[in-house]
């Protein structure tokens, strides 16, 4: 009976123990434990609910901070001993001060002193210990939370995303200076072209009018053909000159009269007073360029006259439509029309679609009209189907 009441008291105090262990283990208040067997002592470490989240913190790429109201700093993770160069048990318990700009300062104090989220400013340098600087972003929240009264900051540093901003407006103004070049360059180039290409037409015109009786039927074809493809190069070379002008351009955006300028527009072109032009635009003033946008205007009425089917009376009508703060320039036309696939890169630079191969054009109209129209901040389309005509479309900002 003894043996049996002893036997009952270590198996209670072994019980006793096994709960405590367990209670401590609830509560976080161990973080290992040894057993004992027949092989030796064994070590389990045991993790607490708050391990992954103090890891996360220790090894996010941000620094952290945790501050008293007076900007003591509770706590600092690794990351932001590394950004201020300073070791970490110099960091706690020094005030945040020391590691920001002293013009700073009141913007800081006055951060500490608000309740909830807080608008830090969005860019601040972070000072290090060696005197250099880092740009830092701040973002701030006060905190009330199992008694403790302070505020926790996230440091993110911007030093990289400088440098690829740095590095991004220096290539920008590289590409923006060769293109200017070039431009000027094409401009040159295409000016210069003209002068033995009106040379080539002038020669060509006075064997096609003096010696056209005399010369063979062959010979008389390839005149022609000489002739004709001067004046396909003249066309493309001015309509390159008018493309690079267009680029070139730094004229200061005004109020514009769509209804005043399609009107100019139809009594300086001979072959625009000959057709038949229903106008309906709306007095209403758009926002842009004078220059581009006459050249928006006349391309779309030339085009609108050009691509009808040979016999058929050209019939184009022109009026606006209202949007919320803009204003659409519609042109209509009775033509033969675009095909769908066709309808997405008619704006391409020197596109020349299915269907209008025998008509003359150098593929740089409408491609000219959709860069001035976007450097006015606008939009362009086309609605059309083959046989019915098209319907282009300029957008712009009111005035």
């Amino acid at each position: 009976m003894e043996q049996l009441k002893a036997e009952l008291k270590e198996l209670k105090a072994r019980l006793a123990e096994v709960e405590g262990t367990l209670n401590a283990i609830r509560n976080g208040e161990v973080d290992a434990l040894v057993s004992s067997g027949p092989d030796g002592d064994q070590i389990f470490t045991l993790q607490g609910a708050e391990t992954p989240y103090r890891i996360l913190v220790e090894e996010m790429n941000q620094g952290a901070l945790m501050l008293v109201p007076d900007g003591t700093i509770l706590y600092a993770n690794t990351r932001f001993a590394s950004l201020s160069k300073t070791p970490l048990e110099q960091v706690i318990g020094s005030s945040w001060q020391k590691f920001f700009p002293r013009d700073k300062y009141p913007q800081l104090e006055t951060s500490l002193k608000a309740t909830g989220p807080v608008s830090a400013p969005k860019e601040l340098s972070l000072q290090a210990a060696d005197g250099s600087f880092c740009s830092v972003q701040l973002s701030l929240r006060s905190m009330n939370t199992n008694g403790v009264v302070g505020f926790s900051v996230i440091i993110t540093d911007l030093t990289e995303r400088k440098q690829s901003e740095n590095a991004l407006r220096k290539t920008s103004r590289e590409l923006a200076e060769k293109n200017g070049q070039l431009q000027a360059f094409s401009y040159s180039i295409s000016h210069d072209m003209r002068a033995p290409l009106r040379a080539m037409q002038g020669f060509a015109k006075i064997l096609v009018e003096e010696y056209r009786d005399k010369l063979e039927p062959q010979p008389r074809e390839c005149l022609d053909h000489i002739a004709s493809a001067a004046n396909r190069l003249d066309r493309l070379i001015c309509d390159v000159l008018a493309d690079c002008q267009l680029s070139r351009n730094q004229s200061e955006a005004a109020t514009l009269d769509f209804d005043k300028m399609v009107r100019e527009m139809i009594e300086t072109f001979p072959n625009l007073r000959q057709a038949n032009i229903e106008i309906a635009v709306s007095s209403d003033l758009v926002w842009g360029y004078g220059v581009a946008l006459g050249q928006c205007i006349s391309n779309l009425l030339v085009n609108a006259i050009k691509f009808v089917q040979p016999g058929r009376v050209a019939r184009i009508k022109v009026w606006t439509e209202s949007t919320t703060g803009r204003l659409r320039l519609w042109v209509q036309d009775n033509g033969i029309g675009i095909l769908p696939e066709d309808q997405k890169r008619i704006f391409d630079i020197f596109s020349r679609v299915q269907g209008k191969e025998d008509y003359e054009g150098t593929g740089l109209g409408l491609s000219m009209v959709k860069k001035a129209v976007e450097k006015m901040g606008g939009q362009v389309g086309v609605e059309s189907e083959v046989g019915q005509g098209s319907r282009f479309w300029i957008e712009l900002e009111r005035a």
